[in-house]
Order: C-alpha cells, then sequence, then structure tokens
C-alpha cells in the first residue's frame, strides 16, 4: 500500500476530478483529508501500546480482512446502515466512504502490484534482511512530497496534514460498527477507527517527520534488528525512490501472476486510480443523494478486488515475480 502521505495526496488530487455536481455536495472536502488513511487506521490504532502484542496482532489480522476480503459487501453494509440511521445525510459519512475509504482501497489496489514487484516483498519476514516494501512506500512518499505539492520533506512539519480538525460523527461510527460486524464480524470496529483518527498525528510526528534527520539515522541503525525501522522518517532524498517509480516504463510483471505484464510507472498506475476513482466517487454521490440503497447497484460500481494484489477478493496469491537488481 502507498503510504500516508501518497495517500493525502492522492485525497486532495481527486477533489479536481469530481464532477461539480459532485463537489457541491462536498463544500467541507478538505476537511476530512485524513479519510485518505482507509483500512490503514487499524494499523495506526494503538500503535505506541508495545507490550500490547495480541491488540496490535488483532488490529494487523482485521486490516487483513478489509484489504483482501468482500470489499464490495462491505461498501453496500455501509451505505445500507448510513440509510438506516441517517448518517448518509452527514458529508463527513458520505466522504469517509467514498473519497476516503474507497478511494485509498483503489489507489492500493491500482499501485500495489508494482510495489510488490519492484519491493521484492509485502509483509515483513524476519528471514529477510529488510522490510523493503515499507522502505519504498517511504521513499515514495517523500518523491510525492515533493513532485506534487514541492515540499522539503526534511523540514516540512507534515504531522500538521493528518491533525484531526473536526468532530467525528457519531453517527459515523455507528455505521462502521454496524457494516464491519456484518460484513466480517469485527466487534465495535469503528470504535477502533475513532480512536485512531485522533492517534494518526502522533504517529506521524513520530516516525515519519524527522527536521534534523536524527530519527533517520537511529532508524536505520535499529534496521538489522528491528527489520523495517528504514520505512520511517522523512529525512532522505526523495532520488532514492526513482528506481522503483519505472519512469522509463520498462516492463514488469505482476508479482503473482507472470501472464499479466505492464509498462506503466507508478504516476501511470496512480493517474489511471485518478480517474476511475474519480467515477466512482460520483456514482457513490448520486446513489446517496438517492437515498435508494440497492446491493447490484453497489456492486456493480466497486470492483471486487483486493488492495494487496489488485486481483480478485479472496484469493491467497503468493509472490512468483520480482524486480532482479
Amino acid at each position: 500500500m502507498p503510504g500516508p502521505k501518497t495517500h493525502d495526496v492522492f485525497y486532495k488530487d481527486l477533489k479536481t476530478k469530481l464532477s461539480d455536481t459532485t463537489l457541491s455536495s462536498f463544500p467541507n472536502y478538505d476537511d476530512y483529508a485524513i479519510f485518505a488513511q482507509g483500512h490503514d487506521f487499524l494499523i495506526y490504532h494503538d500503535f505506541y501500546k508495545i507490550k500490547s502484542t495480541k491488540q496490535l496482532n488483532d488490529n494487523l489480522e482485521n486490516s487483513v480482512l478489509l484489504q483482501e476480503y468482500q470489499f464490495p459487501e462491505f461498501v453496500y453494509q455501509f451505505l445500507k446502515s448510513a440509510a438506516e440511521n441517517g448518517a448518509i445525510e452527514e458529508e463527513q459519512t458520505r466522504l469517509f466512504l467514498g473519497a476516503g475509504y474507497v478511494m485509498h482501497h483503489l489507489l492500493d489496489a491500482y499501485t500495489h502490484p508494482q510495489i510488490i514487484y519492484y519491493s521484492g516483498d509485502h509483509v515483513r519476514d524476519p528471514k529477510n534482511k529488510t522490510w523493503m516494501h515499507g522502505i519504498v512506500e517511504n521513499l515514495i512518499d517523500i518523491y510525492m512530497m515533493e513532485y506534487k505539492e514541492h515540499l522539503d520533506p526534511k523540514k516540512y512539519p507534515v504531522y500538521r496534514d493528518f491533525s484531526l480538525s473536526f468532530d467525528v460523527s457519531s453517527q459515523l461510527i455507528q455505521t462502521l460498527n454496524d457494516s464491519l460486524k456484518a460484513t466480517y464480524q469485527i466487534e465495535n470496529g469503528g470504535c477502533v477507527f475513532d480512536e485512531a483518527f485522533a492517534q494518526l498525528e502522533l504517529f506521524i510526528r513520530v516516525f515519519k517527520y524527522d527536521r534534523f534527520g536524527i530519527k533517520q539515522r537511529v532508524f536505520d541503525a535499529l534496521d538489522p534488528l528491528v527489520k523495517g525501522s528504514s520505512s520511517f522518517s522523512y529525512h532522505r532524498d526523495s532520488d532514492s525512490a526513482l528506481k522503483y517509480l519505472n519512469l522509463e516504463h520498462d516492463v514488469w510483471y505482476h508479482p503473482m501472476d507472470r501472464d499479466i505484464s505492464s509498462h506503466d510507472s507508478f504516476l501511470d498506475l496512480y493517474n489511471k486510480a485518478l480517474d476511475d476513482g474519480a467515477s466512482i466517487v460520483d456514482e457513490l454521490e448520486k446513489i446517496c443523494q438517492s437515498g435508494i440503497i440497492n446491493k447490484d447497484d453497489i456492486y456493480s460500481i466497486i470492483p471486487n478486488i483486493s488492495s494487496v494484489h489488485g486481483l480478485e477478493c479472496g484469493k491467497k496469491l503468493k509472490i512468483k515475480n520480482k524486480k532482479i537488481w
């Protein structure tokens, strides 16, 4: 999955692609940019409670469920619950789902195969020397900050982009509780999201913001032991990301299926996700405005794809192809 800053940039770029009708329904669109973190909120939840191993593992397991299973069904259950409890009338709830959660999933699904191919891994594996997947995503975050927002990642107080600047709707939390339970049998999932909304800024401040580069040196020194701590700190050169972006448009293969190949760069995939995603958000907003939540309609709009590999939800696939450097 792209890192937190790339998802933040994507949310902002998406606004330029949405129809005027959709944008007229979202006068406070900019205020809800933190919703771009989608199911990753489960990973950020209580991240500092390092002694609560069971809770942190539960968060990871639930995140995997959301990434890999029943994506269209969750969207349907969310809208069904929102229509029943009145949350569908709230701009905040609709932005959480469409421009936030669904677009996070879509960007992951479109770009993840390329990131996995070029990094050579996905999840942390103690047998590997480090966690290249996280390192690559961190470098792409840095590149996107410079390329898209013309910011200096080493100096910019990036945590400000992830602050909770509004009161979270109780109806949104109830909708999440209901839909996560109905789809994945996750109890009180909305409450977990609610707490994570407020914890995100601290995560970014601790692990990403690094004005003087001290954290970068510490994280890199710890990497042989922690296996992946080099995926933290934005105090790094954006040029280090270039080899992973495929800006030369070389051929690469889907990491789980060699019959699928592409010449797309990361930016090509990012822009495709923007174009396709804007159409999805426009259609979802039409449905929300109508108030009629039909399962077949939702399933026709929401692709049944995993955010991990971009192929059909529910498939357990292993990495077979990766870039040989």
